[in-house]
């Protein structure tokens, strides 16, 4: 199948509704086109579906995938199914004895002329080693092909957190141009980011029920890889959340939201919203580079070590996985994650104040030129 106005359709259905029925039966609308069957061990067109249905259940409910992975890894299985059928003049495509070229073929397939990036490539290729793997484990094929390709080397641009007196700026930002409705509740996004070290997927997905006020922590925060750790916070964050919450009884919906971050449309907030959040206000705080709440959290572990916080608690603050399975498994206590998370708030207070008592200087010193002038 050419990239040439050719689509992927399934019996009966003009375009393929779900993820999950993939290669299942597929047609390539080209000329002397024809309807291919995805087959593994003389395994049945109904037992081919289930087990691509058993494989999105895996992957959210046994690995604790994001649903933005489990979508992108069904995809990549569905571009590679149909990459298989295209060349050949049988109607079977086995998926089991795959040759190494045609999964390089895969990799390196891509609509525009130029190859597709490095991280495209080990995107494609974690996903198929994803759906081998659980074929192999459950036993349906004897290995896994996927692992006979090296992944890249990816080169990334480490990024420049932001300092200080960026996050103070940042948060004067919004409360000077933000809209009162949605001031306290920007401010306390911001404060969570960057005190807590959480990712902006696991700030919105924050519950009202939560929020522990007594033990200065967030109960149960689902992290990466489907952990539910406790978040501690700061009285910095204690005092933005309690402003927030002044202003969100007024904006509850009709029913009974359990979110603790609500949109305008007294819904959850979305991870996009929250991004745009943030690039606005460090445009109108003057931050000229690029400002995701990524960066925030960077931030924030930056922050920490500068005061003082040994590198394995400010691993445990943010959820990274550790390098080496020994690191994995560190345990930091509860006493030393405290007091890290503390330290971070009463920086936080000595720079505002300092900020703030540059800026009455500033202010003294323009009224005294003032008044010589005159």
């Amino acid at each position: 199948m050419g990239a040439n106005e050719q689509r992927l359709r399934l019996r009966n259905s003009p375009l393929i509704p779900h993820p999950i029925l993939i290669c299942y039966i597929i047609k390539v609308d080209s000329p002397g086109s024809r309807w291919y069957s995805c087959t593994m061990m003389g395994l049945s067109h109904d037992t081919m579906k289930h087990q691509l249905e058993d494989f999105e259940t895996h992957l959210r409910e046994e690995r604790f995938r994001s649903p933005r992975t489990v979508r992108g890894y069904l995809q990549v299985v569905n571009s590679f199914v149909a990459f298989l059928a295209q060349p050949r003049e049988e109607k079977e495509v086995d998926l089991e004895n795959v040759e190494e070229q045609e999964l390089i073929g895969f990799l390196r397939a891509t609509s525009r002329k130029a190859e597709p990036s490095r991280a495209t490539w080990n995107n494609r290729l974690s996903a198929l080693r994803a759906f081998y793997g659980f074929l192999k484990r459950r036993g349906r094929i004897a290995m896994n092909p996927a692992l006979k390709i090296e992944r890249q080397r990816v080169i990334s641009k480490e990024p420049v957190p932001l300092s200080f007196d960026e996050m103070l700026r940042l948060v004067e930002a919004v409360d000077e141009h933000c809209a009162p409705v949605y001031k306290h509740r920007n401010i306390a996004i911001l404060q969570v980011l960057f005190h807590c070290a959480l990712r902006v997927a696991e700030i919105v997905s924050l519950d009202l029920s939560q929020l522990d006020f007594d033990n200065y922590i967030f109960l149960d925060v689902r992290r990466k890889g489907g952990k539910l750790l406790a978040a501690a916070f700061n009285d910095i964050v204690v005092e933005a959340l309690q402003n927030y919450l002044k202003v969100r009884e007024n904006h509850l919906p009709k029913g009974n939201e359990p979110a603790l971050f609500l949109s305008d449309r007294k819904q959850r907030i979305s991870v996009r919203a929250v991004q745009e959040m943030v690039k606005k206000y460090a445009g109108l705080a003057g931050i000229s580079r690029s400002v995701s709440p990524h960066l925030l959290r960077h931030s924030s572990a930056t922050q920490l070590m500068e005061v003082g916080t040994p590198l394995r608690v400010v691993q445990e603050i943010c959820g990274h996985a550790s390098i080496t399975t020994t690191q994995r498994y560190v345990h930091v206590n509860n006493g030393q994650r405290r007091l890290a998370v503390n330290a971070l708030g009463q920086r936080w207070k000595e720079q505002t104040q300092r900020r703030k008592e540059e800026k009455d200087a500033k202010i003294g010193q323009e009224s005294s030129t003032d008044s010589a002038s005159n």
